[in-house]
């Protein structure tokens, strides 16, 4: 904190943190530093500061304060890494059908994609087919 003193008037070393923070799996910490960020400047980063602190608030147990962070943040970006957290989000909440669809999102969009993006969204479309083995089969009806 010391480094990040008041003199700091621009967000980008508290998204910096939030971001290692996250990576290391202090989700309370990354909180007060992406809510420091989000207070500033919502849009932030494409929007992904705000996708973060959803994650962060999922990851803390506040799911109401993530599910309408996810909400906006979706509705504003078309990050990989949104689409994933908040699918694994829904899958954690016991919303399987809706984790399913974003998860769905994610890989539909790789088709459209040319290959330098598809090599560089390859985690994402991992993670969204082990979240996808992982969520119940489908309710058939």
């Amino acid at each position: 904190d010391k480094a990040l003193s008041s003199r700091v008037t621009h967000c980008d070393p508290f998204y910096r943190r939030g971001i290692a923070e996250i990576e290391l799996g202090d989700f309370a910490a990354a909180v007060s530093d992406l809510e420091h960020v989000t207070a500033r400047d919502p849009r932030y980063d494409s929007h992904r500061a705000m996708a973060l602190l959803a994650h962060a608030y999922a990851n803390t147990g506040e799911a109401q304060k993530a599910e309408a962070l996810f909400e906006q943040a979706t509705r504003a970006s078309t990050l990989s890494e949104t689409y994933f957290h908040y699918a694994s989000f829904l899958a954690g909440v016991h919303r399987p059908s809706e984790a399913r669809e974003w998860a769905q999102r994610i890989l539909a969009r790789k088709e459209t994609m040319p290959r330098y993006l598809q090599r560089r969204e390859r985690p994402w479309f991992r993670k969204a087919r082990a979240l996808l083995r992982r969520l119940p089969a489908r309710a058939s009806g």
